[in-house]
């Protein structure tokens, strides 16, 4: 299915498809944050995070969930400023164990971005809709 970038509801329902089972939505709920958290880490550039030039993209999705990720955003760089340079490491590895289990144990399903690698923008949005129940 080819669906437009802009149209987060229909990104949104095709990336639910592949996280219908609890257990996997569990390890994406603890994943993606430590993969966001390393990509924040590694990618700044003159000291600001070029990660910065997606959120236009979450927010032309949706308002609440553009400043739900850009404030979760904010929380890594800071985190970034305070940690040592092995915790991105280690988030990002800890963070695709958890990815890859959750589709492999409990999903029995490749993940989305298999298919689409929109969906790694999709993810960290529709992971935020999750935690705060924004998702419907």
């Amino acid at each position: 299915m080819r669906v437009s970038v802009t149209d987060y509801a229909a990104l949104s329902a095709d990336y639910a498809q592949y996280h219908r089972a609890r257990g996997n939505r569990v390890c994406h709920c603890l994943g993606i944050p430590l993969i966001v958290y390393a990509v924040c880490a590694w990618t700044r550039v003159f000291g600001i995070p070029a990660v910065l030039a997606l959120m236009p993209l979450y927010f032309l999705w949706d308002a609440r969930l553009g400043a739900l990720v850009s404030a979760f955003v904010l929380a890594c760089v800071l985190a970034a400023r305070v940690l040592p340079p092995w915790a991105a490491w280690a988030a990002f590895v800890l963070g695709w164990i958890l990815q890859f289990a959750g589709h492999g144990v409990w999903e029995k399903r490749s993940p989305a971005f298999a298919r689409n690698l929109i969906h790694l923008l999709v993810g960290p949005a529709w992971i935020a809709a999750e935690l705060t129940g924004l998702r419907k």
